[in-house]
C-alpha cells in the first residue's frame, strides 16, 4: 500500500510540473465576472471575493489590424485552472459502549462517503485500543464493508491501523465497524476488563493530492 501510494504521489507530482508547460505565458488584465447557474437562474459570483467559487481575468494584449493582405491569424490562448476539492459526510464520530458481561462484540456501523475530483489521501493518527487511566486495555478491531447489513469478514486490530491510505478518484461510500473483547480472565497479553470507563480519542485527515498555489491551503478560499 505505501508503495503505491508513494507512485501515486510521485505522479501527481510529476503531472503538477508537467502542467506548468500549459499555463498561458500571456498578461494577466483586469478580472471579469463570473456567474454560477444555481438550477434556477444566473447569480454573479462576487468579483474580487477570496470566496467566490470561480474568477476569471482576460489575458494577451488588446490586437488589431487593418490592411489589405489575404488573411489574418489571431491567436486565441485560454487557460483553466481547477482546484481539488473535497465533499465528505461521517455519520457519527464514534460509539459510546456500555457492556454489561464478557463476551466478544460488534457494534453497529458508521457510514461515511468521500466525493472528490482527484485522489484524497487519508491520514488515521491516535487510533488504539480503548483504555482506561491505569493504561489497561481492550483488544479493539475496526473493519469496514460495502453494505450496513453485512458485517466485515476481515478485522484490523487498532494498533494495526495503516497511518495512510489513498481514496481514489471519484465516490467511494463504506460501513465503519467496531469489534472488542471483554475478558472474563487475562488472554493473550490482555488483561481482565476491569469494571471502570475506556476511551480511545483518534484523528482522520483527508488531504487534496492536487494542490494549487492560489488556493490558500488552511482556508480553501483565493490567497489574497
Amino acid at each position: 500500500m505505501k508503495k503505491g501510494l508513494l507512485v501515486l504521489l510521485v505522479l501527481s507530482l510529476v503531472m503538477g510540473i508537467a502542467s506548468l508547460a500549459w499555463a498561458s505565458e500571456l498578461t494577466i488584465q483586469q478580472e471579469t465576472q463570473v456567474w454560477r447557474w444555481d438550477g434556477n437562474t444566473w447569480v454573479p459570483e462576487p468579483l474580487g471575493g477570496l470566496q467566490a467559487n470561480a474568477r476569471a481575468w482576460h489575458q494577451g494584449n488588446a490586437l488589431s489590424g487593418f490592411c489589405n493582405k489575404k488573411t489574418w491569424t489571431i491567436d486565441v490562448a485560454t487557460h483553466a485552472s481547477i482546484a481539488q476539492w473535497i465533499k465528505w459526510e461521517l455519520g457519527a464520530q464514534g460509539w459510546n459502549i456500555k457492556v454489561r458481561k464478557p463476551g466478544v462484540y460488534v457494534a453497529g456501523p458508521i457510514k461515511g462517503w468521500v466525493k472528490s475530483n482527484a485522489d484524497v489521501l487519508v491520514t488515521a493518527e491516535g487510533f488504539d485500543d480503548l483504555k482506561n487511566d491505569q493504561g489497561e486495555a481492550i483488544e479493539t478491531f475496526y473493519g469496514l464493508s460495502e453494505d450496513k447489513d453485512t458485517m466485515p469478514t476481515e478485522w484490523v486490530k487498532a494498533t494495526q491501523l495503516p497511518s495512510q491510505a489513498l481514496i481514489p478518484f471519484c465516490y467511494h461510500e463504506g460501513y465503519l465497524w467496531i469489534k472488542f473483547v471483554i475478558r472474563e480472565d487475562p488472554e493473550g497479553g490482555y488483561p481482565k476488563t476491569r469494571a471502570c470507563e475506556y476511551q480511545n480519542d483518534a484523528k482522520i485527515f483527508l488531504s487534496l493530492t492536487v494542490i494549487k498555489a492560489w488556493i490558500d491551503p488552511e482556508t480553501g478560499y483565493f490567497k489574497q
